[in-house]
């Protein structure tokens, strides 16, 4: 069934494409935007190239408009007509939103990694700890993927799942200092640092390329307790629907 949604979601080839393309385009513009005016980016950290920061900024960022490309699909099985014979056959319902969840997951990291290797061979980034970094990105996509999940069973309606999903992944991003320096206030630098589920994975990554490996798994580690509640989360929400 996973196999089947991949395949499913790999039809989009405009959403994907939009979500590959823009953000490679947005790094290039930032970078080029940085150096022209020398100024920095708020996520300049010492030792690590601007281009780098970008890149996975910007990769973070789409994976919040990847989750709402999967759980349009997931809106189109059980708020249509679909609904009714889905759930008329065999396959229970929480095995089917498991399945648009974890190939979501796959469709979007793959989406990441395409993002990073081009930035790797094309635009001249460097990242080392490349492995660690590609983990964390997982783990962000799969965070990203069930909140756009559990979003969408909540709120009933693809269209508000939407809305919520675009102010989130506006704002998000103005938090981690990726379009623009914050304050340089103590509250401004622990919300650029962990006050958001994106700015514990960019802070986890650029950890990971220091090689500060128990700063990178604090970090980690209230992303992977939302995943866990996220997760059990899901069970009542596909009941409700079920029925």
């Amino acid at each position: 069934m996973i196999a089947f949604h991949i395949k499913r979601s790999l039809k989009d080839v405009l959403g994907h494409a939009i979500l590959i393309l823009f953000p490679l385009v947005l790094i290039f513009f930032f970078d080029y935007l940085y150096k022209t005016i020398d100024i920095q980016t708020g996520m300049e950290v010492a030792g690590q190239q601007r281009l780098t920061l970008l890149v996975i900024g910007f990769a973070l960022t789409f994976q919040i408009y990847g989750a709402a490309l999967s759980f349009e699909t997931l809106a189109a099985d059980l708020y249509t007509p679909m609904h009714d014979r889905l759930f008329a056959s065999p396959v229970e319902g929480r095995s089917l939103v498991l399945s648009v969840l974890l190939s979501g997951t796959v469709v979007s990291f793959l989406q990441s990694l395409v993002i990073v290797l081009f930035s790797m061979f094309v635009l001249g980034a460097q990242f080392s700890m490349l492995a660690l970094l590609l983990a964390i990105l997982l783990i962000s996509v799969l965070f990203n993927q069930l909140l756009g999940t559990v979003l969408l069973l909540v709120v009933g309606t693809p269209k508000v799942a939407n809305v919520v999903t675009t102010i989130y992944g506006s704002v998000v991003p103005m938090l981690v200092g990726l379009y623009f320096p914050l304050p340089g206030s103590a509250l401004f630098r622990f919300i650029r640092l962990y006050g958001t589920p994106m700015s514990l994975a960019n802070t986890a990554s650029i950890r990971a390329m220091e090689g500060d490996y128990g700063s990178m798994l604090l970090a980690m580690l209230p992303v992977c307790l939302a995943i866990l509640v996220l997760f059990v989360a899901l069970k009542p929400l596909v009941r409700r629907i079920a029925v």
